[in-house]
């Protein structure tokens, strides 16, 4: 097998865990009573720079105002969001993950990544999970020098 051939089974191969990662984060999810829509808007609020609005968060997701209203309430409800006023203008309300949201969507990262892979590295010969810890610390250290 040459280099481009190689190249080539390594990007399919990440793009592959992190295909089965996501798929596993969708099914805890829903063993959490959350649709994936509601996970889905979990996600955008942990990695939101600033608490948004309503209707930034539909615009964001070309949905409408009152669709993301429906989904903050039902979420608020579960506890995992919360409703606050802006700082600067107490008619605006502006979304916040809850601390539960919040330990509720480390902990799905936690079980899909995690717990997926080193269940499935057990099932590995440690010189093999040696080396390929060792192969990927060094693609990690070429790619970042790039």
């Amino acid at each position: 097998m040459n280099l481009s051939e190689k190249t080539e089974e390594i990007v399919r191969s990440v793009k592959l865990i992190n295909q089965i990662i996501h798929k596993k984060r969708h099914e805890i999810a829903q063993e959490n009573n959350l649709t994936l829509d509601q996970f889905h808007t979990l996600i955008y609020l942990k990695k939101a720079e600033r608490p948004p609005t309503i209707g930034e968060m539909a615009a964001e997701t070309n949905k409408a105002q009152n669709t993301i209203s429906e989904r903050i309430s039902r979420l608020e409800e579960k506890g995992l969001v919360e409703r606050i006023k802006d700082e600067k203008d107490r008619r605006v309300s502006r979304v916040v993950l809850s601390s539960l949201g919040a330990e509720l969507i480390n902990s799905i990262n936690y079980q899909a990544s995690n717990e997926l892979i080193s269940g499935a590295l057990a099932n590995i010969e440690e010189e093999i999970v040696d080396n390929m810890l060792y192969g990927l610390k060094e693609l990690t250290k070429y790619l970042e020098d790039k």
